[in-house]
């Protein structure tokens, strides 16, 4: 019985070290980006083999073939290199056992990476991707952004580097869509948003359907606003897009059925700001309230709540009753499996009225 116990041990000890291996290799590889933005050649010139993993899968989703010999020296190799130099560090303070074992686990992992050429779950060519999943596992939808957006979205297993860093998404230069925006926390949301370097803010005052033709985020201010049109609206303008359309939604309280569909559904990245009307903001409060919304933003939360310091353990209860909201999509919405799907379905708008 020991002897299964000492094994049962080993292997869980040698999973729980890989993992602390990948988090790692996460920060390193946040490191890597900032010496790339770095004024000194020198610098950039270390963490060059870095870029060439960005130009193997681009911008767009696509892999460049004639930098797979590249990519596979430039990115696999150092990637593994790291990962079992920590590992091998790890030998001061953990059993041996533990440490081979989690070494012969990164050698299978990397050997396998190389049978795939690198084409790993993370990283292949999509046409159309679906909005992430909330989640504080960083599934590919999720990293795919990072080749979209390469300064965000580092993570590549599990979001806490992200937490820190504040890699959870990334606004410069995308253009935003701003509906209901006079309130005092619209108005204070979007000054925080304009500090970011976004590339345009638009006011939409109706349902726009060219604005949001072209907008990347819709941020609806207003929660006494009808949702559903809006959010229906921006979904179809932006149905043949290859990036999911994101939706920042104030509410008022976490219990809202319709925020509870969206939070999951594959078709839009959503996001619910809970506001309480009870917080009576008020100029300086709203600027608070907002900077804490972009807090949470930044780091890949879909549930946004604006109460910190001692409303943080009602912050979290809120989170429990919206997590057990029952869900209630728009009428006449078809429910799809992927976002590809949307070229062929219906694309009905809610009435005005629609919740």
């Amino acid at each position: 019985m020991s002897a299964w116990l000492d094994i049962a041990l080993l292997i869980v000890g040698s999973i729980a070290l890989w993992c602390v291996g990948t988090v790692v290799f996460d920060g390193v590889h946040w490191v890597l980006h900032g010496m790339l933005r770095s004024r000194w050649r020198a610098i950039r010139a270390l963490a060059w083999p870095h870029a060439v993993h960005h130009e193997w899968l681009d911008r767009s989703l696509h892999t460049r073939w004639e930098n797979q010999t590249r990519n596979v020296w430039c990115h696999l190799v150092p990637e593994y290199l790291t990962q079992a130099a920590f590992t091998g560090l790890a030998s001061f303070v953990l059993p041996r056992a533990v440490v081979l074992g989690c070494l012969t686990l990164q050698t299978v992992v990397f050997l396998a990476l190389l049978s795939y050429k690198g084409l790993d779950i993370n990283h292949r060519e999509i046409e159309m991707l679906d909005a992430y999943p909330p989640s504080w596992l960083a599934y590919p939808a999720y990293h795919a952004l990072h080749h979209v957006y390469p300064d965000g979205y580092f993570s590549a297993y599990g979001k806490l580097v992200d937490w820190v860093v504040g890699g959870g998404t990334y606004l410069r230069g995308r253009r935003f869509a701003l509906h209901g925006a006079r309130t005092p926390f619209g108005q204070a949301l979007r000054d925080a948003i304009e500090r970011e370097g976004v590339g345009a803010i638009v006011a939409v005052d109706t349902v726009d359907r060219e604005a949001l033709r072209v907008a990347d985020v819709l941020v609806l201010c207003d929660p006494s606003a009808p949702e559903a049109p809006l959010v229906e609206t921006f979904v179809n303008s932006t149905r043949s897009r290859q990036l999911p359309p994101e939706v920042w939604s104030v509410h008022a309280g976490p219990e809202d059925a319709l925020a509870r569909h969206y939070y999951r559904d594959v078709r839009v990245l959503y996001r619910t700001i809970v506001v309480p009307p009870s917080a009576g903001l008020n100029e300086e409060t709203a600027q608070s309230a907002a900077r804490r919304a972009l807090f949470f933003i930044r780091r890949g939360f879909n549930y946004v709540p604006t109460a910190l310091g001692p409303g943080a353990v009602g912050a979290l209860r809120d989170f429990r009753r919206f997590r057990r909201t029952a869900a209630a999509p728009p009428a006449g919405v078809p429910r799809i499996r992927t976002r590809a799907e949307l070229r062929t379905a219906p694309s009905p708008v809610p009435a005005a009225g629609g919740a």
